[in-house]
C-alpha cells in the first residue's frame, strides 16, 4: 500500500512532457528550463535509451567492461569486433565527449597503422572521422568535438607520412563528400576547394572549425580546451593549405592567392577577442596599439607630475650599469649602432616607481596622476598577457610568413628550387646547378627582408637543397660572395638554428617587417600614381589631337576663304629690315616678271600666273618675311 501511494507523487514529478505545449511533470519542466533534456543535448537514439534501461542501473559497470574489451580486440587485430564494441560504448555513454574523442583517435591513429596498404589506412582514418561526426550529432553543445573533427581532417590527412596519398584519396572520395554535404559542410563551395577545383582536406577541416566558432559565439562555453588553441587552428589550416599546395608543385598565382587569403584569416584571428586567465580579454594583433597607449599615458603623467617624474626616472637610471647609462646619456644623433642597441634595451629595463611619482605630485594634480598610474598598470598587465599568448603560438612568425609568401619573388624562389630538385633527380647537373644558384640569389633577398624565416620548415628544406648543390658542384666550401653564406653559418653543421641567433632574429624581425611592408605599400602607390599619370597623359594627348584637328579644319577653311577673296592691298606688319628685304624682293620680282612677259617659248604658264596675280604679285603672296624670302621668286620661276 505504501508503494502504491508513493507512485502518485512519482508520477506527478516524473511525468514526461508531451506534444501540444504540455509541460509534463516537475522534473520535465526543470529540464526544459535549464536546457538539460535529452533532446537539448543532441539526437535521441532509441537503441541508446534501450541499452540504458537494460543495464538496470549498472551502465557504468557495463561501459567499463566494454572499454576493456575494445582494448583486447585492438591488440588481437579483431577489427570488426572492435567497431561493434565502440558502437556499444557510444550507446551507453552518448554524452560523454571522451568516448567519441578517444575511440576516434584509436581508429585513425592506432588501428590505421596496422595496415600496410595506404588505402586501408585511409579507410580507418575515414572511420575515425565518421565516428566523430556521429558524436557531434549527439552532442550539439560540445564545441570541443566539432573542433576535434576539424583537427582530424587537417592534421591526420595532411601531416601524416601518407599525406600525399591521403590528400588525393580525400579529394576523390565522392561518398564522403555527399555525407559532409548532409552535415551542412559546404564541400562544393570555393571555400573548400583547392587549386584542382576538388575538396581539400585542410579547407574542409577549416569549415568544421568555423562551425565550432559559430557554436561558441551563440553562447556555448568552451570546455576542456584553452580559447587560444581553439581559435588558432582555423586560421592556421589556411596557412597549412598554402604550404601543402606549394609542396605539390602549385607555384604560380594560385599559391599567391592562397597565401593572401591565409594572411587575411590570420589578421582576423589577431583582431579576435581571446579570453585569458585574467579578468579581461586580449587581441593578439593589438600589441603595438597597447604599447602606444602606454607611452601616451607615461607622457601625460610626465606632464602632470613634472619634476616628480623626472626625479623618479633619474633614480631608476642610476640603478643601471655604467655602459647603459653612458648609452642613454649620449644624444641620439651621436650614438653608435652598438650604443643604439644598448640604449634601446636600457629603456625597456628602466623601472620607474609610478606610485611614488603619484604621491610626490602636487596636491591639485594628484588625483589625475593616481588615475594615470592605474591605467599604466592595467596596460602593463595587458601587454604582458598579450606577449605571453603570442609566444605560445608563435604569432609573429605566422604573420610574417604569410606576408612573405604572398610575394611573387617568394613563389618564384620556390619554383626555382622545385625545378632544380627535379633536374637534379633526372641527373641534369648543369641545369640543376644553374637553377640552384638563381634560387639562392632570390632567397638571400627574402632572408634579408624577412630574417625570421630562417627558423621555418622551408629553411630546413633549403638547407637540404644546399647540401645537394654542394654534391652537384663537388665542393664543400662556399665562396666568399656566396649569397647564402650567412644562412649556412646560422644553420650550423647539422642544419639546426642556434637559439641565441634566433633571439636576435626575433627581436629585429618586427622593425624589418614593418619596413618591408612600408616599401611594398610605397611601391604600390607609385604604380598607382604612374598609372594615373599615364592615363592623364593619354587623355591630354587625345584632347590635343582633337584640338589640332579642329585647328587644321579652321585653317583649311580660312585658306579657302583667302583663295576666293584674293586680297591685293593687304600688307603684313614687318620690321624695318624685313621691309627692306621685301621691297628688294618685290623689285626683283617685277623685273623678272617683265622679262618673262617678253619670252615667247614659255608664254602659256606665265600668262596663267599673270592672270591670277594681275602680272604684279603682292608682297604677301610672293615674299614671306624672314631669311630666305629672296628664294621665293626662284621657286616661282621653276
Amino acid at each position: 500500500m505504501i508503494l502504491v501511494v508513493m507512485l502518485i507523487p512519482l508520477y506527478l514529478l516524473g511525468q514526461p512532457s508531451g506534444g501540444g505545449g504540455e509541460g509534463g511533470g516537475r522534473l520535465a519542466q526543470l529540464r526544459g528550463k535549464y536546457d538539460i533534456a535529452e533532446s537539448d543535448l543532441g539526437e535521441i537514439s532509441p537503441a541508446s535509451e534501450t541499452m540504458k534501461l537494460a543495464s538496470l542501473g549498472l551502465r557504468g559497470v557495463a561501459a567499463s567492461l566494454l572499454w576493456k574489451k575494445s582494448h583486447d580486440y585492438r591488440v588481437m587485430h579483431e577489427w570488426d569486433r572492435l567497431k561493434a564494441t565502440l558502437n556499444n560504448i557510444a550507446l551507453l555513454q552518448p554524452h560523454f565527449d571522451k568516448v567519441w574523442e578517444f575511440q576516434a583517435h584509436n581508429l585513425a591513429y592506432n588501428v590505421s597503422t596496422e595496415f600496410d596498404d595506404y588505402r586501408q589506412r585511409y579507410e580507418m582514418v575515414r572511420e575515425g572521422t565518421e565516428f566523430l561526426t556521429k558524436g557531434v550529432n549527439q552532442n550539439r553543445k560540445a564545441p570541443r568535438l566539432v573542433w576535434y573533427t576539424g583537427w582530424f581532417y587537417g592534421q591526420k590527412m595532411g601531416m601524416s607520412d601518407e599525406k600525399k596519398q591521403f590528400r588525393r584519396l580525400f579529394s576523390e572520395d565522392e561518398k564522403l563528400h555527399e555525407d559532409l554535404l548532409e552535415e551542412d559542410i559546404a564541400v562544393d563551395s570555393p571555400e573548400a576547394r583547392g587549386p584542382t577545383n576538388k575538396p581539400d582536406n585542410w579547407l574542409v577541416g577549416r569549415l568544421w572549425l568555423n562551425r565550432g566558432y559559430d557554436l561558441v559565439e551563440s553562447g556555448v562555453q568552451i570546455r576542456r580546451q584553452t580559447p587560444l588553441n581553439f581559435y588558432e587552428t582555423g586560421p592556421k589550416w589556411r596557412l597549412k593549405h598554402a604550404e601543402a599546395i606549394e609542396s605539390e608543385g602549385v607555384l604560380d598565382e594560385r599559391a599567391q592567392n592562397a597565401w593572401q587569403l591565409a594572411s587575411t584569416d590570420w589578421k582576423a584571428f589577431g583582431n579576435r577577442s581571446v579570453p585569458t586567465t585574467a579578468a579581461f580579454t586580449i587581441k593578439l594583433g593589438q600589441l603595438d596599439e597597447l604599447i602606444r597607449q602606454r607611452e601616451d599615458k607615461i607622457d601625460t603623467l610626465e606632464e602632470v607630475a613634472g619634476d616628480a617624474y623626472l626625479k623618479a626616472r633619474a633614480k631608476a637610471i642610476e640603478k643601471l650599469d655604467p655602459v647603459q647609462r653612458d648609452a642613454l646619456s649620449t644624444p641620439e644623433g651621436e650614438r653608435t649602432k652598438s650604443q643604439e642597441s644598448i640604449a634601446s634595451k636600457a629603456e625597456d629595463s628602466i623601472s620607474v616607481d609610478y606610485d611614488s611619482v603619484a604621491r610626490a605630485t602636487k596636491q591639485s594634480m594628484q588625483l589625475q596622476a593616481l588615475q594615470l598610474v592605474e591605467d599604466i598598470k592595467d596596460l602593463d598587465e595587458r601587454i604582458l598577457k598579450t606577449e605571453g599568448y603570442r609566444k605560445q603560438i608563435n604569432y609573429p612568425y605566422w604573420d610574417t610568413l604569410a606576408l612573405a609568401e604572398q610575394e611573387e619573388r617568394t613563389v618564384r624562389a620556390r619554383r626555382l628550387i622545385y625545378e632544380a630538385e627535379k633536374a637534379n633527380a633526372d641527373a641534369e647537373l648543369e641545369k640543376a646547378i644553374g637553377l640552384y644558384e638563381e634560387a639562392f640569389d632570390v632567397w638571400a633577398e627574402i632572408f634579408d627582408d624577412y630574417p625570421i624565416l630562417v627558423i621555418d620548415d622551408t629553411a630546413q628544406d633549403l638547407y637540404e637543397s644546399l647540401r645537394r648543390y654542394r654534391i652537384a658542384i663537388d665542393s664543400d666550401e662556399m665562396p666568399e660572395d656566396f649569397p647564402l653564406k650567412a644562412f649556412v653559418e646560422l644553420m650550423g653543421e647539422y642544419g639546426q638554428v642556434d637559439q641565441d641567433m634566433y633571439e636576435q632574429v626575433r627581436q629585429t624581425q618586427k622593425d624589418l617587417a614593418a619596413k618591408r611592408q612600408a616599401e611594398l605599400e610605397a611601391a604600390e602607390r607609385l604604380l598607382e600614381e604612374e598609372a594615373a599619370k599615364e592615363e592623364a597623359e593619354k587623355k591630354a594627348a587625345a584632347e590635343e589631337e582633337s584640338t589640332d584637328e579642329s585647328d587644321a579644319e579652321m585653317k583649311a577653311e580660312d585658306a579657302e576663304v583667302e583663295e576666293v577673296a584674293e586680297p591685293e592691298t593687304t600688307e603684313p606688319e614687318t620690321t624695318e629690315s624685313e621691309s627692306e628685304e621685301s621691297e628688294e624682293a618685290a623689285d626683283e620680282t617685277v623685273a623678272e616678271a617683265d622679262d618673262e612677259a617678253e619670252m615667247k617659248e614659255d608664254a602659256t604658264e606665265p600668262e596663267s600666273e599673270a592672270e591670277t596675280s594681275d602680272a604684279e604679285p603682292s608682297v604677301e603672296e610672293e615674299a614671306p618675311a624672314g631669311d630666305g624670302a629672296t628664294d621665293a621668286p626662284a621657286e616661282s620661276d621653276e
